[in-house]
């Protein structure tokens, strides 16, 4: 049995479910690990480790120098609390078995760039959709995030990561 809803009046026509997956529901530049959580129903703990790991692993190594010819390298010491790159995020997703791909959106047109708007439209049915500054997973025809990200404007969509099966 599925659940239908009317369609939505937002100019994205997408709705909004208010989740958080966090476990003490704190917001604080961890989208990505929520998109993930939310879009494939996974442990937010579990996302986060894999997520940390990919981070510090595709971060560079950190030199300091303590004077008198002393030089020692550092492994960064990020996580993904503070966000996550597209890198970050498709190796997560490798790391954790699921086959994704990363489509982009934007395109050239002779003498400028074309870009998408994040629009119901413009999305496959399940995906992580790549707007300016965040991560939010979309899941039949809704938006699943802390907040409502949809804007009060045309959002541009920079791309979305989908299963490849969904390609």
């Amino acid at each position: 049995m599925t659940i239908s809803f009317p369609k939505s009046s937002h100019h994205s026509g997408l709705r909004v479910m208010i989740r958080n997956p966090h476990p003490k529901k704190e917001r604080h530049g961890d989208c990505g690990v929520r998109a993930i959580c939310l879009a494939f129903d996974l442990d937010y703990n579990k996302v986060w480790n894999a997520a940390t790991k990919m981070k510090q692993m595709n971060a560079p190594l950190y030199k300091y120098n303590y004077g008198g010819g002393y030089v020692e390298y550092k492994k960064s010491k990020a996580t993904a609390t503070r966000g996550l790159s597209k890198t970050d995020l498709i190796d997560t997703l490798a790391f954790l078995n699921i086959d994704a791909v990363y489509k982009t959106t934007a395109y050239k047109e002779i003498g400028r760039d074309i870009q998408m708007y994040f629009h119901a439209g413009n999305l496959p049915e399940r995906c992580i959709a790549h707007i300016p500054r965040h991560w939010v997973a979309v899941k039949n025809g809704s938006i699943w995030d802390s907040y409502d990200s949809r804007g009060t404007r045309l959002r541009k969509l920079r791309g979305y990561v989908c299963l490849r099966e969904d390609d």
